[in-house]
């Protein structure tokens, strides 16, 4: 694929020939015509295809999440879900071709340099869900009360995601939900991170744990 910086003729859209111009985010592409595959994928290709898929299964459903945690990466080149794939790929996939899952433990919701929610915690009473974190703010480390803190729950056996209607803020330390009765039992997975008011600053995710729902 090439890329158009600057030309006589600028950039275009649609068919010419064997390429096609095409644009997006303000810049111009052009690309030939797909050609139709001859040979069988090879078993590299194979992995790598199974991979974006169970990768890809999993962030899909949380991209609201992923606009903020991944919202400032690359941003001319990357969409927010892309960025969070390339982060997560080499790190979240564990098992052997076909059979990869992935390891909850290493996944990244988002990735910055905002101040995390120092010590931070989950817990699970009485069908509800709650999340606790510092309330500490500090003008040396640009940490701030309205500081918004987003929680996530993920039910593998369920293959659903669970939170709070809207974030918290860091001045609350705690949140709690309660988890709907059809994902009352087994176990979910856990995850915490923040963002600045303006959602222009983002802290590292916080893996939490596996908590078990009785």
């Amino acid at each position: 694929m090439g890329t158009i910086v600057n030309g006589a003729n600028g950039g275009f859209k649609g068919k010419a020939g064997s390429i096609i111009g095409s644009s997006w985010k303000s810049i111009n592409y052009i690309k030939g015509l797909y050609k139709k595959r001859s040979k069988p994928a090879s078993e590299a290709q194979m992995m790598q295809q199974e991979k974006f898929k169970t990768l890809m299964r999993f962030l899909l459903p949380i991209n609201f999440f992923l606009k903020i945690g991944f919202g400032r990466k690359n941003t001319e080149k990357l969409t927010p879900i892309n960025a969070a794939f390339q982060f997560n790929l080499d790190q979240a996939i564990t098992g052997i071709y076909p059979d990869y899952t992935l390891d909850y433990s290493k996944i990244s919701i988002s990735d910055g340099s905002l101040y995390g929610g120092g010590t931070v915690g989950v817990s699970y009473d009485a069908g509800d869900l709650s999340f606790t974190w510092s309330t500490d703010d500090s003008e040396t480390f640009e940490t701030f009360s309205d500081d918004m803190v987003y929680v996530l729950a993920y039910h593998p056996e369920k293959d659903e995601f669970i939170s709070t209607p809207t974030p918290s803020t860091r001045a609350a330390g705690t949140v709690s939900f309660t988890v709907p009765e059809h994902l009352a039992t087994g176990a979910v997975h856990t995850w915490l991170f923040l963002s600045n008011r303006s959602k222009t600053k983002v802290s590292k995710s916080v893996y939490l744990g596996e908590i078990q729902l009785i």
